[in-house]
């Protein structure tokens, strides 16, 4: 079940990289259409958020697609193009099925706001927003990597795989869509009743749900507590210009869109504050780590953490930075967890409606368009130096208390006996990880994965590779830790996770080609 929650948290976050740019865009088009800028200028800001918009509004196919295609082990473009006739063939269905049972919802003053159904792509459906497009993606790839191989003989091979996998769906979406008219109804009941319990538990449920967003990184979980408050009812609904939005980042972006009716920022947004420890906390534990460390390799610790940390508090890609002493010194990472779940509770509670879910790029940028009368944008400052200087001298008292041993403070006999002082480690590593049979850059993290016959499949987030094994006594994690820019190895079974950072992409793309892997 993990492993599958892992497999679908990494492919969900396939659309949500590309929201963040939709955000970027939508706030630069509000700034253009204000009334001091040039018409010219002003129409181009109008087509740009109606561009943004129409991704905004359409999201459950969008993950859908994402998914589908992300989670599909092989045929991963069939797998895209099933994804997008299931969400059509749905639609079909389960308006045709409200429609001959007359269950239709009829408008009212503010549309189908609470109706329970919403327009589709022009069909009238029980409104799932992005559950929808969710539940639809992974069905699609279950039944594709399940019948997507399945071959016929010659004179009805044009039935076999992707198109065996679209037969079998016909009748799941069928039944899905009719059975969905009763059952969504109830399990919306049960969405508004949590997401009530935890709107109503105030400043503890903040403080819950931010301890939560840090404290899972490591597991690669955190996107499954995130994303729901941020793109589903979980995190809120409101109605904004006439129209129903869910999710605290979705409220926000049209809140954005309208900036200029808004006079009052939704409670949604407490769910859109897990970057502030992003922005205010990498580089005071940076600061810390390098200032525990050994006096004669400070200079080292500083190249080590300082890159991290700076894209971190810039980007809000943490993962460098958190595994230099995650698993060194866990203690730290429970006390930075607390502190960030603290932080998070104190600005709800101190009235900042700051929208921080990055770093300082996209929180800039986002929050230009309001007035800081609205977002509190100066306490948010404020507020964040005084929590720095917490983080570092907790910190620092923290890993001289319990004598932790975070980068530079470890003891390294074993280096020592072998002649190798510490700052040659990481001179030493692409040279180890060069030296193979066929030159590839990748030999020594395959060989440390058990060999290409063992790797069953290689994806990427945001920051890590993730791959899936065969025979999980076949890994050499010490060898995996020689590969050039590897920043810490997670292991859980079959699951290996390497910690790459912001260019693992790159990495992931390079690594497939040379092992013919889609």
């Amino acid at each position: 079940m993990k492993k599958g929650m892992q497999q679908f948290s990494r492919s969900a976050i396939i659309p949500i990289k590309f929201m963040a740019v939709m955000g970027l865009f939508l706030a630069f088009a509000v700034l253009m259409q204000l009334e001091f800028m040039p018409t010219f200028v002003q129409s181009t800001g109008a087509m740009i958020k109606s561009m943004m918009d129409a991704m905004m509004n359409n999201l459950s196919i969008i993950f859908c697609v994402a998914i589908a295609s992300s989670m599909a082990k092989k045929n991963k473009l069939e797998a895209g193009v099933l994804a997008v006739i299931v969400f059509l063939m749905f639609l079909a269905a389960n308006n045709a099925w409200l429609s001959s049972q007359h269950m239709l919802a009829k408008e009212g003053a503010v549309g189908l706001y609470g109706t329970g159904q919403n327009l589709v792509l022009g069909f009238q459906v029980v409104d799932m927003n992005v559950f929808l497009g969710m539940l639809l993606g992974i069905l699609t790839a279950f039944i594709h990597n399940k019948f997507g191989e399945k071959k016929f003989i010659d004179v009805f091979s044009i039935y076999g795989g992707p198109r065996l996998a679209f037969i079998v769906m016909i009748p799941v979406t069928l039944a899905l869509a009719i059975s969905l008219c009763y059952v969504w109804p109830v399990i919306n009941k049960g969405i508004n009743s949590t997401s009530n319990f935890i709107l109503g538990a105030g400043a503890i449920g903040v403080f819950l749900y931010g301890f939560g967003n840090r404290f899972l990184i490591p597991t690669g979980l955190h996107h499954l507590l995130w994303m729901p408050f941020c793109f589903t009812a979980i995190g809120g609904t409101a109605t904004i210009a006439g129209k129903v939005y869910t999710g605290a980042v979705n409220i926000f972006y049209a809140e954005m869109a309208n900036v200029g009716s808004i006079t009052s920022l939704d409670p949604s947004i407490r769910f859109a504050f897990f970057g502030f420890s992003k922005i205010f906390a990498c580089i005071p534990i940076a600061l810390a780590i390098i200032h525990m460390a050994n006096k004669n390799r400070q200079d080292e610790i500083k190249g080590m953490v300082l890159p991290g940390a700076f894209v971190g508090t810039v980007a809000g890609i943490t993962e460098p930075l958190d595994f230099a002493y995650l698993f060194a010194a866990p203690q730290l990472w429970f006390l930075h967890s607390v502190l960030a779940g603290l932080s998070e509770a104190l600005l709800w509670q101190f009235g900042i409606r700051t929208f921080v879910k990055d770093g300082v790029i996209d929180t800039t940028v986002s929050n230009a368009v309001f007035s800081p009368s609205l977002t509190k944008v100066h306490w948010f400052i404020i507020f964040g130096l005084v929590m720095s200087a917490v983080w570092y001298f907790s910190f620092v008292f923290l890993i001289k208390k319990l004598d932790l041993k975070t980068p530079g403070r470890e003891d390294i006999p074993d280096l020592a006996v072998a002649g190798v002082g510490a700052a040659d480690v990481n001179t030493m590593q692409p040279t180890v990880a060069m030296s193979s049979n066929n030159g590839s850059k990748f030999d020594t993290l395959v060989e440390g994965l058990g060999g290409r016959e063992n790797i069953e499949t290689l994806n990427n987030c945001f920051t890590r590779l993730r791959i899936d094994v065969l025979d999980q006594e076949k890994i050499n994690q010490e060898k995996i830790k020689l590969f050039p820019g590897q920043k810490g190895v997670i292991i859980d079974k079959n699951n290996v996770q390497v910690v790459m950072g912001m260019g693992v992409q790159t990495i992931r793309e390079e690594m497939a080609e040379e092992l013919g892997m889609e």
